[in-house]
């Protein structure tokens, strides 16, 4: 029984090895905890998940060994889906992102002139394509693994 476990042991550290990931599970729990608006009442809850082991569930076992483990093979977090990312320049052009449940992003570039371009990034491997709103190739490159 022994050598079993052993075994067993030896060979998760080798499969789950470099299994990091977003740990979307417990970011999702975490900013539940944060969203009350009264700094006492997410004070409570954020006490509350880790008595009542919330965040521990959520981190060590959903997002340690299966959603981060998911992230590490196929590239996409499948609870990730929903995050997005925004940034403005200097000059004033704006850059906002949202990742689908398929993992791919849909993009909308606009200029500081107001003119707005939306795109949808697909990633096949190492290759990565930026689609208009037909579905047609725009850009293709090939990025390092």
């Amino acid at each position: 029984m022994k050598k079993a476990i052993i075994t067993l042991a030896c060979a998760s550290m080798i499969v789950l090895t470099g299994c990091y990931g977003k740990n979307a599970c417990f970011k999702k729990a975490h900013d539940f905890a944060g969203s009350f608006g009264n700094k006492w009442m997410n004070s409570i809850i954020n006490f509350a998940f880790w008595v009542i082991p919330v965040y521990e569930v959520s981190l060590w076992l959903i997002d340690g060994l299966v959603l981060n483990t998911v992230e590490f093979w196929t590239g996409s977090n499948p609870l990730a889906s929903g995050d997005s990312y925004y940034e403005k320049d200097a000059q004033g052009n704006e850059i906002a992102a949202v990742k689908n449940t398929d993992g791919s992003m849909a993009v909308e570039i606009t200029t500081a002139a107001g003119e707005k371009a939306n795109l949808t990034l697909q990633r096949d491997n190492n290759i990565l394509r930026a689609l208009d709103a037909e579905g047609n190739v725009v850009a293709q490159r090939e990025i390092e693994q």
